[in-house]
């Protein structure tokens, strides 16, 4: 997806207007996350420190990564903006229309808006591309899968483009669904543009004035000839493929095995890999071991926990077995009619470990590097099957197995916050949302079990924006926390936004923490805060632009009234968050990282600097970080004194004429009170201070 750095400033501020060796990876969460703090770290340092470690813990493992059907992809796709022509063309490329596509063009062309249904993994993404490709070859974009019928109606669509909203996901209904659906049609068909939605539920015969489509996946041998008609492979193979691709299998999964046969590699062992992590290979293992409980127990214990190493494995699937007897979704030891394998859950301790890894198990031992020396730990044999599991075990257990693996978590969450079980936890909400929203989310995210229940609840919403079907969701319910939630809901929801979450859906993220920010009565401050992690986070995806211009926006407002004082306020105390936010490698201002990234915006981060500094209050800690920041520059650019000149010319012309004084005046205070270099070593903090001074002297005289 393009960058969408481009979006002008009046555009964003309209938007934010209008609303050790043997532990493995995920077990060691922030300081902060213990449950038995009574004042929970709320600091940006905190913020970020939840965010990187998240993000370090699954950019450092396997966590997140996933193969085949069920499997996660290494980075979730950002669900709104532009998308780049090299998108467009991979989704456009052998594509084979569904039997209902042309009707639903039929209505697009008609109406200029369609809405196609069908479940997770029919295609309605790539669908919707080559919907609007037929009708424009203008710029496509994704629009919010939260957005609602009354903001679509308000929306400014530009003629000619095309629209795409990816699993809309909207629990507000109006009081005539039927007529809010008209008004978006409207408004789209007077602008000259498309809009295609597609969403996972049902038809709803309320609804007449929008086509709503039933979308399936295309015929499987068409779909294979189509990718492989110019490969060397016979007619009678062809249809072969078509006929073994699983029926359970995404879009997604069956595009790829194309591909991997179009790049060389032969049939059978295409389809042997997709046959291995299949969920049918799930079902059938879970046929034959039904009654083996400890072997439930096993996979079960596996499905939350991540690969482990044996003896943590071991530790986590006793709390198991103790939940489960206290819940007596098990049996005693010894209980029961002739010690079956149901009333005896303990294996023979030397043969155990063999046990679990036998031929017709789904966990293997794995060897994987670690910071001394390789190890060993407990593994899926399909990355896909973990989710696959979990969608087993929703459909066979009862309900006191459930009570029991929500104590066994919510005691090991009491340890800390952990990414593997939040993880666990996103691929159950795949499969049963309502058991984890209403187990899980919804009391954690309210602090019932303490800080460390909350910080997981957020990593729940960041592992959900791995897959796209429970990515909306996961802004659906961050949506409604920030809204309608109690002021711990709507902290976990502003530290949601503030991370990948946010990184998914940046202009929504934007808009929900700035009205945290000025409708808050109290606990104002936790918003900037996240506001400025926010801006940090979207430096890696091109958006964090978006987070200055709105500021600049609210800055700029003209004070006649009552709320626009403490809106203006409120921005003030943002955009100190902002320019003093460093949680970085470098330690460098995080606007600098902007800067570096894109020089031409230099006239707008000069102007942001410039209007902290004039902010009394929040002036001392916005010059002091500008100080350090500046002698840090050569952390982050070969020309570190051309860098400080630059911004130092542009903060002359964006300070106004009484504020040049006071600005010299405590800049040159801060240097000589935190002074360390050499006698005649040039500095970037003096080649600004000398570009001010020049200006100053020049005033003065």
């Amino acid at each position: 997806m393009a960058e969408p750095e481009e979006m002008s400033d009046n555009e964003a501020g309209r938007e934010a207007a209008q609303t050790a060796d043997d532990q493995p990876a995920g077990r060691n969460p922030p300081d902060d996350a213990d449950r038995t703090s009574e004042s929970p770290d709320r600091s940006t340092k905190k913020i970020a420190e939840t965010v990187n470690y998240f993000h370090g813990t699954v950019m450092a493992g396997t966590i997140g990564i996933g193969d085949g059907d069920g499997g996660r992809a290494i980075a979730p796709r950002v669900l709104t903006g532009q998308l780049d022509d090299a998108e467009i063309q991979a989704e456009t490329a052998f594509y084979c229309r569904p039997a209902t596509f042309d009707q639903a063009l039929g209505r697009l062309i008609s109406d200029h808006v369609v809405l196609i249904c069908g479940p997770t993994g029919a295609g309605k993404r790539t669908g919707g591309i080559n919907l609007l490709r037929e009708v424009t070859t203008e710029r496509l974009e994704v629009i919010s899968a939260v957005s609602d019928l009354k903001e679509l109606s308000r929306t400014d669509y530009r003629t000619g483009q095309g629209y795409l909203i990816i699993n809309r996901s909207d629990d507000n209904r109006a009081n005539d669904v039927d007529f809010a659906w008209r008004r978006v049609c409207d408004r789209v068909r007077a602008a000259g543009a498309y809009l295609v939605i597609t969403t996972v539920a049902a038809i709803d015969p309320n609804v007449e004035r929008v086509g709503q489509i039933a979308w399936h996946r295309p015929d499987m041998a068409a779909l294979t000839r189509t990718y492989l008609a110019d490969q060397d492979v016979a007619e009678e193979m062809v249809e072969l493929i078509g006929e073994q691709l699983p029926p359970e299998c995404s879009m997604a999964d069956v595009t790829a095995v194309l591909r991997t046969i179009r790049s060389g590699e032969s049939p059978e062992t295409a389809l042997d890999k997709l046959s291995e992590q299949s969920a049918q290979r799930v079902r059938d293992w879970f046929d034959e071991h039904g009654r083996d409980a400890q072997a439930i127990v096993d996979v079960a214990t596996l499905a939350f926990a991540g690969d482990v190493i044996y003896r943590e494995f071991e530790s986590l699937r006793a709390g198991l077995n103790e939940a489960l007897r206290r819940s007596e979704a098990i049996k005693p030891s010894g209980a029961g009619s002739g010690g079956s394998k149901e009333a005896e859950p303990d294996g023979h301790v030397l043969t155990e470990r063999r046990r679990l890894i036998c031929d017709d198990s789904l966990i293997i031992e794995r060897l994987v590097p670690g910071p001394n020396t390789s190890r060993r730990v407990l593994a899926f044999r399909s990355s896909g099957h973990r989710r696959h599991v979990l969608a087993e075990l929703c459909r066979r257990c009862a309900t006191p197995f459930w009570n029991a693996v929500a104590e066994w978590l919510a005691g090991l969450i009491a340890h800390g916050a952990d990414v593997e079980i939040a993880f666990g936890l996103a691929d159950l909400a795949a499969c049963d949302f309502d058991e984890v929203q209403q187990t899980y989310l919804e009391p954690w995210s309210r602090s019932e079990i303490g800080p460390a229940g909350q910080v997981t609840a957020v990593f729940v919403l960041w592992a959900m924006c791995f897959r796209e079907d429970t990515q909306p969701v996961a802004l659906r319910i961050t949506k409604h926390w920030a809204n309608h939630g109690n002021p711990e809901q709507r902290w976990s929801a502003a530290m949601a936004y503030s991370g990948l979450l946010g990184a998914c859906d940046p202009a929504q993220a934007i808009r929900q923490l700035w009205q945290l920010t000025i409708s808050a009565t109290k606990g104002f401050d936790q918003a900037c805060r996240a506001m400025a992690v926010l801006f940090d986070t979207l430096l890696a995806t091109g958006s964090s632009g978006k987070v200055l211009s709105t500021l600049d926006q609210q800055l700029r407002r003209t004070p006649t009234r009552p709320a626009d004082r403490d809106a203006v306020l409120r921005a003030r105390h943002v955009l100190t968050e902002v320019l003093i936010m460093r949680e970085n490698q470098s330690r460098v201002p995080a606007t600098f990282l902007y800067l570096k990234k894109y020089p031409h915006r230099l006239e707008l981060v000069a102007s942001l600097w410039a209007a902290g500094s004039c902010y009394r209050p929040c002036r001392p800690l916005i010059l002091d970080a500008l100080w350090h920041g500046l002698n840090r520059l050569r952390h982050i650019t070969d020309k570190p004194i051309e860098f400080a000149s630059r911004l130092g010319e542009a903060l002359v012309k964006a300070l106004p004429a009484d504020e040049v004084a006071p600005f010299y005046q405590h800049l040159r205070a801060v240097d000589a009170a935190t002074r360390t270099r050499a006698k005649g070593q040039r500095s970037p903090a003096l080649v600004l201070l000398d570009v001010i001074e020049r200006h100053y002297r020049r005033k003065a005289s």
